[in-house]
């Protein structure tokens, strides 16, 4: 039942173009569709993740492809994809939703690219074939490519998604090239293994051997030519110059999904493939990443306190989160993996809340820039609460969500006696706390001041209302009882630990009665590596 379940929540979105394509009747139809396919994936990925809670174990599917190839249409969800794959789908909806007005010229090709686009999302993070996850990897390119050139700003959108999909898509066929060297590497010689798992166990019996397959200078060229194409994705600084302007030039819905869920493949990327495979060169890489994932943190906020408008500074605040997920999981540990992960889970949920809510203010007022406004909170109460909220969930207030993801990468660093990039890091916080509250401070609070408008403004109305209140109630659930998600992916955490500790005579966890402390008190008492 859960198989059918897991197929049907890829496939669901996919299948529903069909009906959006032959749609003759007014612009209600597509979207009412569009909203029915994604409730209904969302549905199934709630069912999935609610049995994964109870069991530690997710559904999977095997069907033969190229049975002469040995590649495979196998899908499955473990504790590494599993909150991706709901917050794919929860978002999914929310973009319906902050469409449902804004769109109103050429419906039926828009919503039938945002469902192909959940299809291509779903599909990456539940693949367990390489092929099927590179076909998966490139088809989100296509459907958001065209949504940002054509629904986009009209200023520069053809250009914001030339060099979002050139950039995008160099670096992934260097990264399909690595991918099809590891799988030459681990596989018999008459016949090729593209399972994800079986690649995986196959590094992890490699990693105990003194003569291993792929050697550590040859695994340090795949991995940087896998960091070719997840880095550019993520994006790691300096392979972040697309990101801006495809944030600034796409719309709402693609701005949502773009930042909620298509930078954290790259992520994903790194913590499925680039760590459990090529577990010397992820030693060998560590400073590195490290370096250039806190150089991003910083960069990101400063350039951010520098913006005049409110959706390119909360496009450079994802350049500085995303510094966050990065230095979590090469910190090589249980505890900065397990908080790298989840930040990026709290980052999608938290950025693509304020992504969806400057599209209701432009909706609006038709500009995002900040000198415009002033005052709301005496005009737009509800939407001056939900801004205020997800805000404090994005600078880390303790009880949100933000402050769990950063304390345990925070500890992790610290523990691994980086102190001096852990300090860093810390002062990343404190600067994406200034421009966020700052940002809070001149919108929202002291006298009234709108842009010229010709018509009524009012305050969010219930489907708005009904699209933000589900992620800010997530963000209070992840802040409150953090353990109820970190336990899911413990085990996985743990396994791509393993694999590390093993390539390297780094231990992955000490025995440091101070950090067992601090991570009880975040999982109820309860050790990470259940």
């Amino acid at each position: 039942m859960l198989s059918v379940l897991l197929v049907l929540m890829v496939l669901s979105p996919l299948a529903a173009t069909l009906p959006i394509a032959f749609w003759r009747g007014d612009l209600r139809g597509p979207r009412v569709i569009a909203l029915v396919a994604t409730i209904f994936s969302l549905v199934c990925a709630i069912v999935i993740a609610a049995n994964f809670v109870e069991s530690f174990k997710g559904p999977s599917v095997n069907w033969t492809w190229l049975s002469a190839d040995g590649i495979h249409f196998q899908l499955g969800i473990d504790g590494i994809s599993l909150w991706l794959v709901v917050l794919t789908a929860l978002l999914s909806v929310t973009a319906v939703l902050v469409s449902w007005d804004a769109v109103r010229e050429k419906t039926r090709a828009f919503y039938a690219l945002l469902l192909l686009l959940e299809t291509g999302m779903l599909g990456v993070f539940v693949a367990q074939d390489i092929i099927l996850f590179y076909v998966f990897f490139e088809f989100t390119l296509i459907p958001l490519f065209f949504l940002i050139g054509i629904w986009g700003s009209p200023e520069q959108r053809q250009l914001a998604a030339r060099k979002f999909f050139i950039y995008t898509f160099t670096g992934s066929v260097l990264t399909f090239l690595g991918l099809v060297y590891i799988v030459i590497a681990y596989s018999n010689p008459d016949s090729l293994n593209f399972s994800i798992p079986a690649l995986t166990e196959s590094a992890a019996a490699d990693s105990c051997t003194d003569t291993p397959q792929i050697s550590a200078r040859v695994q340090w060229w795949l991995f940087v030519a896998l960091l070719a194409g997840f880095a550019i994705k993520v994006p790691l600084f300096p392979f972040h110059t697309w990101l801006p302007l495809a944030h600034v030039e796409a719309p709402t819905a693609g701005s949502v999904l773009l930042a909620g869920v298509l930078l954290k493949i790259g992520t994903y990327g790194f913590l499925r493939f680039s760590l459990p495979l090529l577990p010397d060169a992820s030693h060998a890489f560590v400073g590195l990443i490290a370096v250039l994932s806190v150089i991003g943190i910083i960069y990101g906020a400063l350039v951010a306190l520098a913006q005049d408008d409110i959706k390119r500074l909360v496009a450079y605040s994802s350049l500085s989160h995303l510094g966050f997920c990065m230095l979590g999981l090469f910190t090589l540990n249980e505890i900065g993996m397990s908080g790298g992960l989840l930040q990026c889970v709290n980052h999608g949920l938290t950025t693509g809340a304020l992504f969806a809510m400057v599209g209701m203010l432009y909706e609006r007022y038709h500009t995002r820039e900040i000198s415009s406004f002033g005052g709301l909170a005496h005009k737009m109460p509800l939407l001056t609460f939900f801004f205020l909220v997800i805000t404090l969930a994005s600078i880390g207030l303790p009880g949100l969500n933000g402050f769990v993801g950063e304390f345990l990468v925070l500890v992790a660093v610290f523990q691994n006696g980086s102190y001096a990039l852990g300090a860093i890091a810390a002062l990343g916080i404190i600067l994406g706390a200034f421009y966020m509250l700052w940002l809070i401070q001149r919108i929202f609070f002291g006298p009234l001041k709108e842009p010229a408008h010709d018509h009524p403004v009012s305050d969010l109305n219930a489907r708005e209302v009904l699209t933000l209140a589900p992620i800010t109630a997530i963000c209070l659930w992840i802040g409150l009882f953090p353990n109820f998600f970190l336990e899911p992916m413990a085990r996985d955490i743990q396994s791509t630990a393993l694999t590390l500790q093993r390539a390297s005579s780094v231990t992955v966890v000490p025995n440091d009665a101070a950090v067992v402390q601090t991570t009880s008190m975040l999982t109820s008492n309860k050790d990470l590596r259940r």
